[in-house]
């Protein structure tokens, strides 16, 4: 999950997402069709609207993380659908100069913060840290969070929990807060998605959250459909946060690929 104002990755993040492909690319040439869940399409569609999401696809196992992902160097522009209000922002996919991710991808999203990827041994993608602008923190995860697993089939899912770590932007060596975070990731299926920046196959993953890091608890629902070349097309996102009278975030939005430079 990401405690930057989502994902605000964010990653997205937070992923999110990713990048540079063409039009109508094909997920999978053969495999399973798994009709959308009308629960997922629900909240999806209460988000991003009708029309968005469009038929199954076949579907197969998740690719490498490369096969979603472009040059290490990208750039996209999104809309954001927030309380039926639209407005832009840039997203940018690149290699990480930080050493302390390094080897691995810094995604960033104007004015809200970044994501650090990186691959695991196993072959898979993961968060390791985020950064957060507006609370002006760093938060690190160990394990990293997934973001894609190759291999994980359609309709199956994978529980994790992470440990958390936040540091305050001016300091960090310091731990302010700490915590865990139980991540339950499911691959749904593959589906065409039309968005302004065209029509892709793209596999929908779904990120379910629930912990408590410092004085926060969090439930977090985030959709995210990834399309091969073209990393995230479209997210839907349900968040909750209450620090007691501290701090309260309670967001839904959505966001739709309009270009990729």
């Amino acid at each position: 999950m990401s405690l930057i104002p989502r994902r605000s990755a964010l990653a997205a993040v937070t992923l999110a997402a990713l990048i540079g492909a063409l039009p109508l690319r094909t997920a999978m040439a053969e495999g399973t069709v798994i009709p959308l869940p009308s629960a997922d399409r629900e909240e999806i569609e209460k988000l991003l609207g009708k029309g968005v999401v469009g038929e199954a696809q076949a579907a197969g196992p998740l690719g490498s993380p490369e096969s979603y992902l472009p040059l290490k160097s990208a750039s996209m522009s999104y809309q954001v659908i927030d309380k039926n209000k639209k407005r832009g922002e840039a997203h940018k996919l690149e290699g990480t100069t930080d050493a302390a991710f390094a080897p691995g991808w810094h995604y960033s999203i104007e004015n809200a913060g970044a994501a650090f990827f990186q691959k695991a041994p196993d072959g898979s993608l993961h968060t390791v840290a985020e950064q957060d602008l507006g609370n002006k923190v760093l938060s690190r995860f160990v394990p990293g969070e997934p973001m894609i697993i190759p291999g994980l089939k359609p309709g199956e899912s994978r529980k994790t929990t992470l440990q958390v770590s936040v540091y305050d932007l001016s300091d960090l060596k310091k731990v302010t807060h700490s915590g865990s975070l139980d991540v339950t990731y499911t691959y749904i299926g593959t589906y065409r998605v039309t968005v302004p920046a065209g029509a892709y196959d793209a596999v929908l993953i779904r990120w379910n959250y629930d912990g408590k890091i410092g004085p926060a608890t969090i439930k977090d629902t985030q959709h995210r459909f990834i399309a091969p070349g073209a990393g995230m097309v479209a997210m839907a996102q349900i968040r909750s946060i209450s620090a007691m009278l501290i701090y309260n975030d309670h967001t839904k939005h959505g966001k739709v690929l309009q270009q990729i430079h």
